[in-house]
């Protein structure tokens, strides 16, 4: 059937609510309530849950994965991308500050 997980959650309702209080990041929240989603009873698709929370079902899916292969720490992992190449060299930076300051 389309939209319907294969996924086991191991961890209980109370101790993804426990995570859910626990956690400050909304990016974290997120990951966690589509595992509490999941784990009801009555889950709703995959579809569904990524309607619910404004996420595409792919992304989804990639957390999903992530949680089958570490856990949730894994899952809850959030990388941050190094950024791009500065534009204005260190050299320039000073004097471009001070030109800024003067005006």
């Amino acid at each position: 059937m389309a939209g319907v997980s294969s996924i086991e959650v191991k961890e209980s309702l109370d101790e993804l609510t426990q995570q859910l209080c626990r956690v400050n990041s909304p990016c974290a929240k997120e990951r966690l309530q589509v595992l509490y989603w999941l784990k009801q009873d009555n889950a709703p698709s995959i579809s569904a849950i990524a309607k619910a929370i404004g996420k595409h079902r792919n992304t989804l899916q990639t957390w999903l994965s992530m949680y089958k292969k570490g856990g949730v720490e894994a899952m809850l992992e959030i990388k941050k991308s190094p950024g791009g190449v500065r534009v204005i060299p260190l050299r320039g930076r000073g004097c471009f500050g001070e030109a800024v300051t003067r005006e």
